[in-house]
């Protein structure tokens, strides 16, 4: 049975390349087409990272602290913000200063531990979402196509989800609308990351992979702003906002790149258990198996230093911030990050191409990282904090940009590319989900300052160990 032509058809638009296989996705040779998919792609990609950065950065934080906030001084009527303020400057004068002070070390405590379960919970069941929805949507039929019914329901169902998170009093129901909205946006990126690849001819691919990259750092820098400002505007109701934006791209997507029917897709048979077993082999090799933990080593130092920003600048920084105003700051540290991280994304992958070198600027990087987190260690103020951010976006940058490379590099089977990068982004992800568990602990067992200063000497240990692990990596210089 001869397959379908490749070449467009007469009487079809000259700038759409049909499929090859029954049930498949089109190519964006270019023209209306290709551009209207990268619109509605950028669009879509933006709107869903910019919850990414605002529900976990801003808004879930805000809200784990209100529920403890009620839990702890519920009946201290004259305790507020400017209290909390003062309490955590101490310099708090009133008659019951030292009953204050020790609920409030609680409180401290509480608020950290919290917002870790909420977090590792939910980077848990991301890390299994990702790869799931992939194999399904890589074989569902309909006659909207195989990803589209995903990114609209992803989309929709995610919404919803946080409208309920809205409304949620308690942590374990926080918790639980958290995790299953957060699944449900994952059912959104994952087929729609994957439209690239379906959709996008070869030499297309940078150019989308550049809008795509342009979407995700816009999105989460816009959503870190706007839910900062909205949540002292507006409080919880600035869910709203991000439930409507995830919505407004999920459907400009399905709409304006609009898929072939998948009703004829021929599928190959799948071996659930082939394909669990597949996602150990790569980790047999010695060099990738280093690369990967230095990816989870950094990523857990990373992001631990990260996840309670705005605790930090309410307990732990001189002098210390109130709560609209750390709502306020928390924004500003992603932005001053941003230059430095776009210019070594530019710059670093080239450099690296051109000498030929990748362990020098993953393990440099590392240590760059390493040595910037004593600075907010041994100088805890928001001036600090800013320039850490603001450096750490050149070695961030560089490090993420050249360590993809080295672990293209390292990959023991060409063939399996996508299935082994995959687990690389497993690193990722359990890095992300064990470094809110580890910081939260360290606040809740460490009262006062102590414990978050404790955060930055772990990160600096793991960014130390997350250098020494590319150091026996033989494949690559």
């Amino acid at each position: 049975m001869s397959q379908p032509s490749t070449v467009p058809q007469v009487g079809k638009d000259p700038n759409i390349q049909e499929p090859t296989r029954p049930g498949t996705s089109m190519k964006y040779l270019g023209g209306r087409p290709f551009y209207q998919y990268l619109f509605a792609y950028t669009i879509a990609g933006m709107f869903l990272f910019s919850c990414y950065s605002a529900i976990p950065g801003i808004l879930l934080p805000n809200q784990v602290q209100m529920v403890e906030f009620q839990a702890y001084f519920g009946d201290y009527p004259h305790v507020t913000s400017e209290v909390l303020q003062q309490l955590a400057s101490g310099t708090y004068t009133g008659a019951d200063a030292a009953e204050l002070m020790d609920i409030y070390n609680q409180y401290d405590g509480a608020r950290a531990s919290a917002m870790s379960v909420v977090s590792a919970v939910g980077s848990l069941f991301t890390m299994f979402a990702q790869p799931i929805v992939g194999v399904i949507s890589d074989r569902w039929k309909s006659r909207w196509g195989r990803r589209s019914f995903w990114i609209c329901s992803g989309g929709f169902v995610g919404a919803l989800l946080m409208i309920g998170l809205r409304y949620s009093t308690t942590i374990l129901l926080i918790t639980i609308f958290w995790v299953v909205a957060q699944v449900a946006l994952n059912f959104m990126q994952a087929p729609l990351v994957t439209t690239i690849a379906d959709r996008t001819p070869e030499n297309r691919l940078a150019t989308v992979s550049a809008f795509s990259g342009i979407g995700t750092m816009v999105g989460m820098l816009a959503g870190s702003l706007v839910a900062g400002n909205a949540f002292n505007a507006m409080g919880l109701d600035a869910y709203y906002i991000f439930a409507i934006l995830v919505s407004f791209g999920a459907a400009c997507f399905v709409l304006l790149a609009k898929d072939r029917s998948s009703k004829e897709l021929e599928l190959p048979h799948f071996d659930v258990m082939a394909f669990v077993i597949g996602f150990t082999i790569a980790l047999r090799d010695r060099d990738y198996r280093w690369v990967w933990f230095a990816r989870l080593l950094m990523m857990l130092g990373y992001t631990s230093s990260t996840t309670f920003n705005l605790y930090i600048l309410q307990s732990y920084v001189r002098p210390a911030l109130t709560q609209a105003e750390a709502n306020a700051m928390v924004p500003i540290l992603s932005l001053v990050a941003m230059p430095g991280m776009i210019i070594m994304m530019l710059v670093s992958g080239r450099l690296s191409d051109k000498l030929g070198r990748r362990k020098p600027f993953v393990i440099y990087s590392s240590f760059a990282l390493m040595a910037l987190y004593a600075l907010p260690a041994v100088w805890p103020t928001v001036a600090s904090l800013l320039i850490m951010s603001a450096l750490s976006g050149f070695a961030f940058g560089a490090f993420m940009t050249v360590d993809q490379a080295l672990f293209i590099d390292v990959l023991p089977d060409p063939e399996a590319a996508g299935r082994d990068l995959g687990v690389a982004n497993a690193a990722t992800n359990i890095g992300q989900m064990l470094a809110p568990v580890v910081a939260g602990q360290l606040v809740a067992r460490i009262a006062g300052a102590a414990g978050y200063r404790m955060i930055y000497v772990f990160a600096m240990v793991m960014l130390l160990l997350a250098a020494l692990a590319i150091y026996p990596v033989k494949k690559v210089k």
